[in-house]
């Protein structure tokens, strides 16, 4: 058996992970001086209350490697299979290799997905149910790198401050875009934040959302899309029917984003993850 690990960022349910016995490693906040691990001592839900009322940028940690190691002994004799949040987004991966290195050799691997949210959680299930199929982990990585080149992340944000502040967004395009009242279209290439498009408007925004994840698949029948939002559940709704109507995928996740990486998309931002459906991907 593999067990499969992973951080606080999957944005997958406290349901799933529980019954696949997932073990997640939590990613830290700190909003006006006070420390809080999301899940842990403060329920999501009140931790992304407090980023949006937050009189100072929000400030967030990885796991400790200690952290890590924690759920790689839970893990008991078997291997250790963990994802983590992109490298280019957090120290989460690097924190993980820490820990693996204390470990006896061969017994752990760390994948980079070089994506978050959904993106990071749909990989999460594609390796959890291989792993239950008996395939080791080499076969999982290498599905694992192909599923990535055919994942997106397309992201919408209402606010650019803590982006800009957090080192996420160029700050120059992000002050650009904040002045002219152009909302950015984002995207994560290659683990970085890219602003790939604008659009002056709600309106036109959302259209032009519609057509740049409508590029994203060919047959999205076999495509899972989840999106996941910050205090913005109308326009997530908004965002679901359409696709649905439009593109008739497989299935639609929605749910909160994660705390942490809600600092970075603030109050009224939206991800939305396309990838192919984890539980027919082959290749």
């Amino acid at each position: 058996m593999i067990k499969i690990v992973t951080d606080s960022c999957s944005d997958l349910s406290d349901e799933y992970l529980q019954q696949n016995n997932i073990s997640v490693a939590p990613l830290h906040l700190q909003v006006d001086g006070e420390n809080y691990t999301p899940g842990e001592d403060i329920s999501y839900a009140t931790a992304l209350d407090k980023i949006a009322g937050a009189h100072d940028m929000p400030k967030t940690a990885q796991p400790s490697p200690e952290a890590y190691a924690s759920a790689y002994r839970s893990a008991g004799t078997d291997q250790v299979l963990c994802l983590t949040l992109s490298s280019q987004l957090s120290g989460s991966y690097n924190s993980a290799r820490l820990a693996a290195q204390d470990m006896p050799e061969g017994r752990v691997s760390v994948h980079d997905t070089l994506m978050g949210s959904f993106a990071q959680g749909f990989q999460v299930m594609l390796a959890q149910r291989m792993q239950a199929e008996g395939c080791n982990i080499d076969t999982i990585k290498t599905a694992l790198a192909e599923y990535y080149r055919r994942s997106a992340i397309v992201v919408i944000l209402e606010k650019y401050d803590n982006a800009i502040k957090g080192g996420r967004m160029n700050k120059y395009a992000g002050k650009i875009i904040e002045k002219l009242n152009i909302r950015g279209i984002i995207e994560v290439l290659e683990g970085k934040v890219v602003v790939v498009d604008k659009a002056r408007g709600a309106e036109k925004t959302f259209q032009k959302m519609l057509e740049r994840i409508s590029t994203k698949a060919e047959d999205f029948s076999q495509t899972v899309i989840g999106i996941a939002h910050f205090h913005n559940q109308q326009i997530a709704d908004k965002y679901r029917d359409a696709l649905q109507s439009r593109l008739s995928p497989r299935r639609i996740f929605m749910g909160n984003i994660d705390p942490t990486l809600g600092v970075y998309c603030d109050a009224g931002g939206i991800v939305i993850s396309i990838a192919p459906d984890p539980e027919t991907f082959a290749i």
